[in-house]
């Protein structure tokens, strides 16, 4: 074991894939921060692995990113090195279409002005009928 190997801790994974998720969803940081309520320097300390966040906070940032919080950290566990993982580990439970959708028009709602919030939600009440 003379192999110098360096160990990678599992807040690091956790800011990895906090990154990954975020980047897929092209969030900027702060609007990550915006969305969770944790701070933008935090949510970069937590992506950089200098900082190991509490249940608390992946929960937040979770809901933020539209993942349930078991499944960011399932994800954030498997060593991507791993030899013996298997591709199919990666998916715990697939999004669904409308899952994505909502997730997506949220993200939007998000966005607007709140007089246009309104119209959008007015819009989709009478939709919804």
């Amino acid at each position: 074991m003379g192999e110098n190997v360096t160990q990678r801790r599992l807040a690091d994974y956790i800011g990895m894939t906090i990154r990954r998720l975020r980047m897929e969803r092209e969030y900027t940081l702060q609007a990550l921060a915006d969305e969770s309520g944790i701070s933008k320097s935090y949510l970069g300390d937590i992506e950089k692995g200098r900082k190991n966040p509490t249940t608390d906070v992946v929960e937040a940032v979770a809901s933020a990113l539209g993942v349930p919080a078991r499944r960011l950290l399932y994800h954030a566990a498997l060593d991507e090195e791993d030899p013996f993982r298997e591709s199919e580990q990666l998916v715990l439970e697939a999004d669904t279409e409308e899952q994505i959708e909502v997730r997506e028009l949220s993200h939007l709602a998000h966005r607007l002005r709140p007089v246009d919030r309104r119209l959008l939600l007015e819009l989709a009440r009478r939709l919804a009928r």
